[in-house]
């Protein structure tokens, strides 16, 4: 089955591409809003979430893209239909800030969803990070 491909684009509250290039291009930035244990190991990703005590959830991906101050890119091992997760930075020419735009794929119905989790992964960069 196909997958739907969705973006979710967020305006940052920062003007420094170093600082967005640590929260998406290294396992610690994105341990702050992705997941709550990140590691990454040459172009293998291992993301985990939940408690190991009880729900606990772990995906192993592979990069293929790092293009520093740009972009990132995985797909996760246990999918094979060429979908992936990229989150690119770019710079806004109105305000000198910086926007984060997340491509993901996603099975019919749970676009919805899908988003949501991104909103949510947001707004867990804010409080954490402030920008």
């Amino acid at each position: 089955m196909e997958k739907n491909k969705i973006t979710v684009e967020h305006l940052l509250n920062s003007t420094s591409k170093n600082i967005i290039w640590q929260l998406i291009g290294t396992d610690s930035g994105l341990q702050k809003w992705i997941a709550d244990s990140v590691t990454l190991d040459g172009d293998q990703l291992t993301c985990a979430w939940g408690d190991a005590h009880r729900h606990h959830e772990v995906r192993m991906a592979t990069v293929s893209v790092i293009e520093k101050y740009g972009r990132i890119r995985w797909s996760w091992d246990d999918e094979t239909d060429g979908s992936y997760v990229e989150i690119r930075m770019e710079k806004c020419s109105l305000t000198g800030g910086y926007m984060l735009s997340v491509t993901d794929f996603t099975d019919d119905g749970d676009k919805d969803w899908l988003e949501d989790i991104w909103t949510s992964n947001f707004d867990r960069l804010r409080r954490k990070c402030g920008v």
